[in-house]
């Protein structure tokens, strides 16, 4: 085994994790427990929950990643996954903590009664919750394959990779399964202290001992620089590899040298030498900037604490530490293009791209601090994926069993029966989700994450947003906004993963929000104002807008 402290870091980290959990399930028993902690979470451990929530495997290793490959272009999917919590924070938080009890579907159901609308969220949700646990468990894969390589190497990296995957489910499954949202609550809280100071340690000894304390040399010398992905697309990367010595100082000159070789290409620091054209640009930044609005296993913890304004501080606190570990992130990024030149090069070459994109902090880890930090980052990366894997567990439970079964199908079902269900969705969810992350195991796990943000994108925030702010919206505005924005962003989804390039003549993006948003916009819209049913219009806007009054009626969780 060639790296034993860092595993033995790692084991203790889940370790604590499984102790969390399992101390976690006495308060189990009921169902308000199970989906939403009793909505007793204090609202800065829920904060602190939502950044470890949101701050997932794209976050902590796809981002960074994906800037050391391919540079400054990489960070709009930092600035995208945060721009999105002014959304939240400014136009939906509080309308929905206060109309909602347990989901989503809670909150809509207020203006929309019937079960065609419920249906619609149960599906969307499940759909949107898997895709996104699916770059969760790729994460996973590659840094178990990455600490053990033994096991890669008796059975090969594929099938090891598999195995790990599903350990990493299985252990998720655990987690969430025994602990509810209590346990998961403050199995993320957690896990966020870990990500931020994994994050922070390596930007901090990174700039001591390269780069003269400075931060900002890291973008300075990177002007100067090729992108990895460049390089080996233009075929010239033997030419840098023959200058390498093995030092990270050697590795630092080699990058310097890709912009001698290469004068006439941008550099990694030049906006829009990595994005195709405008139309994947605009796609990309409007998946991720409507996408937050529309993932439901970070609304549903609006619904964790105990009314509205603990929602807003909740959502206000998640924005400042996304703020500064998204500016963390642009510059470990760099310092990782630069300090892993030339074994990002040979990665890339070997067509290795999935490895160098999402082991690129944990390559850095082991170069800055060897085993001990490698642990510690290895440690970081596994709480930001069991952090955002929990999450969306529990909130594709919570749907199965309180939109589906408890309210579609069994009504009069005790709470111990809800709770089972819940478990069981749990399980068979996870197995899926396990099944889909090997057939995608060689894709980066940012990007990934970015095309389920065009699905939530495309579906939830249209319809969150037209129903919170439009009178106007109709019961068949919503269903038909549901399915036409779904169906557009799942067609265009599966086509890029297929490596379909064009679809009746239009082209295939890298995201399907920019098809699947002004669809289900436009569909919403126009139906709306060819029908009438326009629901409980007058009680919902008053509910959720009304910041008098409702408070004490929602301030338990339970619907007025």
């Amino acid at each position: 085994m060639e790296n034993p402290i860092a595993l033995i870091i790692l084991i203790i980290g889940m370790g604590t994790f499984f102790f969390i959990g399992w101390y976690s399930r006495r308060w189990t028993k009921n169902t308000a427990e199970f989906y939403v902690a009793g909505g007793q979470i204090p609202w800065k451990l829920n904060g602190v929950a939502m950044f470890s929530n949101y701050a997932s495997a794209a976050s902590f290793l796809g981002v960074a990643g994906a800037i050391a490959i391919g540079g400054i272009d990489n960070w709009w999917l930092a600035l995208g996954f945060f721009a999105a919590w002014v959304v939240v924070v400014l136009v939906l938080a509080s309308p929905l903590r206060r109309s909602g009890k347990y989901t989503v579907a809670d909150a809509l159901q207020e203006r929309f009664s019937g079960p065609e609308i419920r249906l619609l969220t149960i599906i969307a949700g499940i759909i949107i919750g898997v895709l996104y646990l699916v770059p969760q468990l790729v994460g996973a894969g590659h840094l178990f394959n990455l600490l053990i390589p033994d096991l890669a190497e008796t059975l090969g990296s594929d099938q090891a990779y598999i195995f790990w995957v599903a350990v990493a489910g299985g252990f998720t499954a655990f987690i969430v399964v025994l602990g509810g949202m209590r346990g998961t609550s403050y199995n993320q809280a957690f896990q966020g202290i870990i990500i931020f100071g994994a994050m922070v340690i390596l930007l901090v000894l990174a700039a001591a001992m390269y780069f003269n304390w400075n931060p900002l040399n890291m973008l300075t010398e990177a002007d100067n620089v090729i992108t990895p992905a460049q390089v080996v697309e233009a075929g010239t990367q033997d030419e840098l590899l023959a200058m390498y010595d093995g030092t990270a100082e050697s590795a630092m000159e080699v990058s310097q040298a890709s912009g001698d070789l290469m004068p006439d290409t941008a550099s990694a620091l030049t906006p829009g030498s990595e994005v195709p054209n405008l139309a994947n640009q605009l796609s990309l930044v409007l998946g991720l900037f409507l996408g937050v609005v529309g993932l439901p296993h970070v609304l549903i913890r609006l619904y964790t604490v105990k009314d509205a304004t603990a929602a807003r501080k909740s959502s206000e606190l998640t924005i400042v530490s996304l703020a500064i570990f998204y500016t963390m992130t642009l510059f470990v990024g760099f310092a990782a293009m630069m300090l892993l030149y030339p074994q990002l090069l040979e990665l890339l070459a070997a067509d290795r791209a999935g490895d160098a994109k999402n082991n690129a902090v944990a390559y850095l880890g082991d170069l800055l601090g060897g085993q001990w930090l490698l642990g510690l980052v290895l440690a970081g990366a596994m709480a930001a994926i069991l952090s955002s894997a929990v999450g969306l567990l529990i909130q594709m439970t919570t749907t199965v069993a309180h939109d589906g079964y408890t309210v579609l199908l069994r009504p009069q079902s005790s709470e111990e029966q809800r709770v089972r269900v819940a478990r069981l969705a749990g399980i068979v969810l996870t197995v899926a989700a396990v099944l889909m992350a090997i057939w995608l195991q060689k894709e980066n796990v940012a990007q990934l994450v970015a095309m389920t943000f065009g699905i939530a994108a495309s579906t939830f925030a249209p319809i969150l947003l037209l129903t919170v702010w439009w009178t106007r919206l109709t019961r068949q505005g919503v269903i038909a906004g549901f399915v036409v924005g779904l169906i557009v962003s799942l067609v265009f989804t599966f086509a890029r993963y297929a490596g379909v390039e064009s679809i009746l003549g239009i082209p295939v993006l890298v995201n399907p929000a920019l098809y699947g948003v002004p669809s289900a916009f436009l569909a919403a819209i126009v139906i709306s104002l060819l029908t009438k049913d326009v629901g409980a219009v007058d009680h919902f806007m008053h509910m959720a807008h009304d910041r008098e009054g409702v408070e004490s009626n929602r301030g338990n969780g339970t619907a007025a």
